[in-house]
């Protein structure tokens, strides 16, 4: 009997230690809304958090971040990964790496792994979040997302160069601040750098 609630218990632990980006997100947002307001007066985020965008707005990197699907055997993840990491550290933009594989890589060696909640779904549920639009399912992609709203935009499928990266990335954030419905949203440039899944 207690060998049995042992095993079940052990069998939970790689559930519980793989948070999605949802959850984790979820909880920063259950965070702020925790704190008092009449606590400490907000601090105004330091200038290198801060993006200029093309219509003269400033935005707070802290307001959004990648989730980036990759693999370990794609050759166009080992590619690109280094290069979004770099510029992502650069910025002060938190990635949430997914594998589709189960391996990491050197820029991410130990990516969360995406879980399947409900054993009928077909897929699990951060494929079916991100990809569920249609969107192949292939590494390496990344998508912004608004960590208030939980809002995701495709930012990229395939390896692209940081500068039209960066100006998808801006352009995306504008999107989301005027709430632009996401079908109106440029499409992803054609890519042929990627691995299908």
């Amino acid at each position: 009997m207690k060998i049995n609630r042992l095993a079940a218990l052990l069998m939970l632990v790689p559930v519980l230690t793989f948070a999605s980006v949802r959850d984790e997100l979820a909880a920063i947002d259950a965070s702020k809304r925790a704190t008092a307001p009449e606590a400490t007066p907000a601090a105004s985020p330091r200038a290198d958090q801060m993006m200029a965008l093309a219509d003269g707005r400033q935005v707070s990197m802290k307001d959004y971040a990648v989730v980036l699907f990759m693999q370990s055997h794609c050759q166009y993840s080992a590619k690109f990964d280094p290069e979004i990491k770099r510029w992502a550290d650069s910025h002060n933009i938190r990635v949430y790496p997914y594998t589709l594989d189960g391996g990491g890589d050197v820029s991410f060696p130990v990516p969360m792994i995406p879980r399947k909640t409900n054993p009928a779904s077909p897929l699990a549920d951060e494929i079916m979040t991100f990809f569920g639009n249609g969107l192949p399912i292939a590494t390496p992609t990344a998508f912004v997302v608004n960590v208030h709203t939980l809002r995701a935009y495709p930012l990229t499928q395939g390896v692209m160069d940081i500068g039209a990266l960066e100006n998808r990335y801006a352009s995306l954030i504008q999107a989301d601040l005027d709430q632009t419905d996401p079908q109106y949203l440029p499409p992803l440039p054609a890519n042929a750098q990627l691995t299908p899944q």
